[in-house]
């Protein structure tokens, strides 16, 4: 859940043709608001209410089609935690437009950490998220386009890579997924309510804290 998506954020989705494809995405939840029995598809068109259908001022409403803004780049990075800014920082350096598209800065795995206590350079009083937020502005130094967007829905068939948020299309020649490492439901009752306050996921990292304690390992 580092500051991307998990395969199960996916939406469920027919892909048409992209020949009939005459809009880059129709909001459905747009549709709906103004329309609520309109029907929004993939390749433009919107299915009509039933004859006779009226609900109040709706009635008369005409469906709101929402173009969705396309934005062209060469990379487009889902995630931006450490491996998604890390690859920013390379891709925008060698001038290779960059995107970094981020759902959540706050609940990655490094977000969520106190402190840093074995990374090298990096004063043990540090927490994981004024770590994150450096890497984050290094990679902006460079010219990375970096955003708050949940991804919903991703095309990586043909030569351009097509990234679906709810405020814009991404067009790329390469995609890349740096989706982080939280991901995992919990596996027992507790585990994400005690998460860092005695759960820990990595033995090397966080072995040393629990010195002369009692440890369970699942």
């Amino acid at each position: 859940r580092q500051g991307g998506f998990l395969p199960q954020d996916f939406l469920p989705f027919r892909r048409a043709p992209r020949a009939k494809m005459r809009l880059p995405w129709v909001a459905a939840a747009a549709l709906q608001a103004a329309w609520p029995a309109s029907t929004a598809h993939l390749d433009g068109r919107f299915t009509a209410p039933p004859r006779g259908f009226a609900r109040g001022a709706r009635a008369s409403a005409r469906p709101a089609v929402v173009m969705m803004a396309e934005v062209e780049c060469d990379v487009v990075i889902v995630g931006g935690g450490p491996a998604g800014c890390t690859c920013a920082l390379y891709t925008a350096r060698a001038d290779h437009k960059t995107v970094v598209l981020d759902k959540n800065p706050a609940v990655g795995a490094l977000a969520i950490t106190s402190h840093i206590a074995n990374y090298p350079g990096v004063d043990r009083t540090m927490s994981g998220q004024a770590l994150l937020d450096m890497m984050s502005e290094q990679a902006i130094a460079y010219g990375t386009d970096y955003r708050r967007a949940q991804v919903f829905m991703v095309d990586v068939e043909g030569e351009y890579k097509m990234v679906y948020t709810p405020d814009a299309t991404f067009k790329a020649r390469v995609l890349v997924l740096a989706t982080g490492a939280m991901g995992r439901p919990p596996s027992f009752k507790g585990e994400d309510t005690f998460l860092g306050k005695g759960v820990s996921y990595c033995a090397t990292c966080d072995g040393a804290f629990y010195r002369d304690s009692e440890v369970a390992v699942v």
